[in-house]
């Protein structure tokens, strides 16, 4: 005899229906934000390779004047620096050291501000005026991009960085934020891998653009 009694549908756990969707987005838009950028920089390459093949009337570079090499390897220097720092800093993270990990934000944050500092100061001091050649009208629109990403890069650190502070007697009782279980420890370990993905990549986007603007150039 057939029975009357339906089945009761599975449990669903809204709760974690909701974080694994929260972590979720956090790896698509910090993953998203990579190729957005390169697109930006993409289009600035494009100019650069562009006008350099052409050349018209010998102005790309017509006197070899290029913006302050010094300046340009130093930040360069800083962006490999600051990701070494947080890389290491985020392997302590996850054994536990929560405050190595805060002591290497803050630090990488800093160096953030100082490649900022350096890259918006090459713009007060360049050798030749906008316009002056393809170089110039190229390099002009790639100095205020690369600062912006660079300081809203050290923003970014800087946040994760406070949130370590914060949570820090939070999650002491479970071993730090770095190895909790909690659904917030979590939350910030995918926001701190997409943010390393995110910035391991532009560190290198930064070698790639000191070797056409002080190098090749």
């Amino acid at each position: 005899m057939a029975s009357n009694v339906q089945e009761q549908p599975p449990a669903i756990d809204e709760e974690q229906y909701y974080h694994d969707a929260q972590l979720g987005a956090l790896w698509t838009s910090s993953r998203t934000l990579i190729p957005a950028v390169a697109a930006m920089f993409g289009g600035i390459y494009f100019a650069y390779f562009y006008l350099r093949s052409l050349n018209s009337n010998g102005m790309w570079d017509p006197h070899r004047i290029t913006a302050s090499p010094l300046i340009g390897a130093s930040v360069m220097i800083l962006g490999l620096l600051g990701m070494a720092l947080q890389v290491l800093a985020n392997r302590r993270l996850r054994r536990g050291f929560t405050l190595d990990f805060i002591v290497g934000s803050f630090a990488n944050a800093a160096i953030q501000v100082i490649a900022t500092g350096l890259q918006i100061w090459t713009l007060t001091r360049l050798p030749f005026p906008p316009g002056y050649s393809g170089y110039a009208g190229v390099f002009i629109a790639f100095a205020p991009v690369e600062a912006l990403v660079i300081f809203l890069s050290g923003y970014w650190i800087f946040t994760l960085a406070m949130r370590a502070v914060r949570s820090q007697g939070f999650f002491r009782a479970d071993g730090g934020v770095g190895v909790s279980g909690h659904m917030m420890a979590e939350n910030f370990r995918a926001n701190l891998d997409g943010f390393t993905a995110f910035y391991v990549f532009f560190a290198l986007l930064g070698v790639f653009s000191w070797y056409l603007f002080y190098v090749l150039a």
